[in-house]
């Protein structure tokens, strides 16, 4: 444990960064509005083609506004995939309603667009119709989310992207992820390809309901002299200070992808020998993390084990949905797709400041094995 740790995807942060968080303190703007904020918010529609950009303080936060201005209620169902995540399916919860998971796909191990229909076709009419869909973009990698997009239309299902790990992840179409969906959220947290420490941001198709949701997260205040409200609001914005920290990033953003894309090239060609670890890379995937699916007789727990003995941190994947206590008896559709990628995966060191020496000593614990 003497070697420095290695963490697993930490942020990539320069000079650049530092200028210009010193720049927005200097010019006052400390709270969640400002010239920051509002710049963000157009670089992030201009450079990846989002209709209306809300940035907030959270994820979690874009995914909650999502279910809200999805028409979620009490007792409504709310498709989620179930390899995720838990932010996913605790933002129907806040509303009350309920979460159904379904399994992944085996191609880009996200929800599954044949499930989803067969499960929409069966519960037409009925009381169990869903009223809306959450898709995840699994590690960066795109869901098949045009298809998923006309079945959500053929049912007049709301579409709800969680693109919280997938900005710059492009579909099969060519469009990028987050602006296919009527909803979409995207997550700046620290370990994410750009980073304003904690945020995230709330996309709509609808103008309308990018009005409503910027409302709902400054606490709902009607316009007046005074503070007035006739329904409860949320606190969700994003802070300017963190945004100014968010515009920065974004200029550097092909740079950071570039290195993104030069550390999977060494991980294929280091891993090539080690025919008991299958990397999983879909076209479009934007590399925020390096997933492998692992057969060999130690298994997924002693594998980090060693990791943490050599003093690096790699991660398992998302235990799904519904093997967690915590939605113990919910609706499950579909097979063991999800359960077996958690059994056998494991996400490697990919945050884009790692360094090839850095790599060699993960590479070197592999080749241990």
């Amino acid at each position: 444990m003497s070697k420095e740790r290695i963490y697993f995807s930490p942020p990539y942060i320069s000079d650049t960064e530092m200028a210009a968080v010193m720049d927005t303190l200097r010019q006052g703007w400390i709270a969640p509005v400002g010239p920051q904020l509002d710049q963000f918010e157009e670089s992030l529609s201009q450079k990846f083609q989002y209709p209306n950009v809300l940035a907030l303080n959270s994820g979690t936060a874009a995914l909650h506004l999502a279910v809200r201005l999805a028409g979620v209620g009490a007792g409504d169902r709310v498709i989620v995939g179930s390899f995720t995540f838990v932010a996913a399916a605790n933002a129907v919860s806040y509303e009350r309603g309920v979460p159904v998971f379904m399994d992944s796909e085996r191609d880009t191990w996200n929800l599954d667009p044949g499930l989803l229909n067969d499960y929409l076709k069966a519960t037409q009419g009925k009381a169990s119709f869903p009223k809306a869909v959450i898709v995840t973009h699994l590690f960066g990698q795109p869901a098949k989310i045009e298809e998923i997009a006309e079945i959500c239309a053929q049912y007049e299902v709301k579409l709800i992207e969680d693109a919280a790990e997938a900005l710059g992840t492009t579909s099969s179409g060519g469009r990028f992820v987050g602006g296919v969906g009527d909803f979409a959220a995207l997550s700046f947290n620290g370990n994410k390809i750009i980073t304003t420490g904690g945020g995230g941001a709330l996309i709509c198709k609808n103008a309308a309901d990018h009005r409503r949701a910027q409302s709902l997260a400054s606490q709902a205040k009607m316009p007046a002299n005074h503070y007035l409200h006739e329904e409860m609001g949320f606190n969700y914005r994003l802070s300017n200070v963190l945004a100014g920290l968010g515009l920065a990033q974004l200029g550097r953003f092909d740079e950071i992808m570039e290195r993104k894309k030069a550390r999977f090239q060494r991980y294929h060609q280091a891993l090539k020998g080690l025919p008991w670890l299958t990397p999983k890379e879909v076209s479009g995937a934007n590399g925020w993390v390096y997933p492998c699916v692992m057969e060999h007789e130690i298994g997924v727990d002693e594998l980090i084990r060693r990791f943490e003995a050599a003093n690096i941190e790699a991660r398992r994947f998302w235990r799904p949905l519904h093997m967690q206590p915590l939605f113990s008896g919910a609706e499950y559709v579909g097979g063991s797709v999800a359960e077996d990628l958690f059994r056998k995966g494991i996400c490697l060191p990919s945050g884009a400041g790692l360094t090839f020496q850095e790599m060699s000593r993960v590479i070197g614990v592999l080749e241990k094995v």
